[in-house]
């Protein structure tokens, strides 16, 4: 990869990326805001209040690159735990349930996520998922879900499944 983007996610370790975009979006968020002035105080940390510098542009770009990195980080991050659940067993039921969403969901947002790994070593040759990986990463997805149910989160008896 090139650029900010490339250079922040080869130097900079997820937890450092993390603090630093904490860092920056909080003073950012400290310097948009304007605070009344504050009485006199003998506290060392009364008179920064209302004193932050806003970011300049350099800051921004990298709270905006920051960003990215740590949101990429996070969504490989989630199908990371797909894999390690399906390989532990779960099913698409649970795993939607964790997600919030439908089974059948999850699990077309996973061969989204298995397709996006197959371009990143096709454009890299060494990132991603070559074509060894992705049979195993489909394989172990297995089968499509059926239906679109959300996955039961009541103890309401399921009108699907009472159908007989």
């Amino acid at each position: 990869m090139t650029g900010r983007r490339g250079f922040l996610e080869g130097v900079i370790p997820i937890v450092t990326a993390v603090t630093r975009l904490d860092f920056l979006s909080r003073r950012d968020s400290a310097a948009a805001v304007r605070r009344p002035v504050v009485r006199p105080s003998h506290s060392w940390t009364e008179h920064l209040r209302g004193q932050v510098e806003p970011l300049d542009l350099e800051e921004s770009l990298e709270l905006l690159g920051l960003g990215v990195v740590v949101a990429r980080q996070a969504y490989d991050a989630q199908h990371g735990g797909i894999r390690a659940a399906l390989r532990a067993g779960a099913s698409w039921e649970r795993i939607g349930a964790v997600l919030g969403t439908t089974p059948l969901t999850a699990w077309n947002s996973h061969q989204r996520w298995i397709e996006e790994q197959v371009e990143l070593f096709e454009l890299t040759g060494r990132d991603g998922l070559d074509d060894v990986g992705a049979v195993d990463a489909l394989q172990l997805a297995g089968e499509r879900p059926v239906g679109l149910r959300y996955a039961a989160r009541s103890t309401e008896p399921d009108p699907v499944s009472d159908c007989s």
